[in-house]
């Protein structure tokens, strides 16, 4: 992923050093380490915002998110991408959590400061191989947004060819082709981190705010009840 930010760095002649981790988590830019938060420059989480910050989908109702990950994986750092995306799609903060867990599972219902009620189920049941399945759904009383094709619960691709072999790829960005999804978004949020201290800021606040819901998660696990997040 690094020479994909510094392919970008050196197009747009953006001067600051960028040095992403191995597995993206976090970008030093200038010695400065700073959050990656992919969800807020993947497509389909964006134009889901949208639909809400411009008030086109009406008032929400419920949200419904659901992430299912390969066996083994953390489900905390599932939750943290979640809650994440659930603050940047309704752009308000979580105040208060309530979660549930089994061995491979969580269950959480969360309440932000705008007044959306979301239900979150995560696993980590997947095989080896397997790509992860993930939903955002925002009811409303004008309609549904959706990040999946409508009546659908698995990805789908945005090219396939079919014939003897069949085949689907999903490289759409041309400047950053070859690298997965999760790279591509990785790569332009580094990016955006590196270019825009207005980013970095950002970036770090809503990271601090998202471990903060983790931990209330985590002790509403322990009480089995609803626990507010600390300001």
């Amino acid at each position: 992923m690094q020479k994909g930010l510094d392919l970008l760095l050196k197009k747009y002649s953006v001067s600051a050093k960028a040095v992403l981790t191995e597995k993206g988590e976090t970008v030093t830019v200038d010695g400065k380490n700073i959050p990656v938060l992919p969800w807020e420059s993947d497509r389909r989480i964006i134009e889901l915002r949208n639909l809400v910050v411009t008030g086109r989908l009406g008032n929400m109702c419920t949200y419904r998110i659901g992430h299912t990950a390969k066996k083994g994986s953390d489900l905390f750092a599932l939750l943290a991408r979640e809650i994440g995306i659930l603050e940047f799609t309704v752009n308000s903060t979580v105040k208060e959590i309530f979660a549930i867990a089994g061995k491979n599972t969580m269950n959480c219902i969360a309440e932000t400061e705008n007044g959306c009620v979301c239900t979150i189920e995560l696993g980590s049941t997947l095989d080896d191989g397997q790509r992860d399945i993930d939903k955002h759904e925002i009811i409303t009383d004008n309609g549904v947004g959706c990040d999946r094709v409508v009546d659908t619960q698995m990805p789908q691709d945005s090219i396939y060819v079919f014939g003897k072999k069949e085949q689907a790829f999903m490289d759409t960005d041309a400047e950053l082709y070859g690298y997965s999804e999760i790279e591509i978004n990785t790569i332009r949020n580094a990016f955006a981190v590196a270019k825009n201290v207005d980013v970095q800021k950002s970036n770090a606040n809503k990271w601090i705010h998202i471990q903060k819901v983790v931990a209330a998660a985590k002790a509403s696990l322990e009480t089995m009840e609803n626990v507010k997040v600390e300001a």
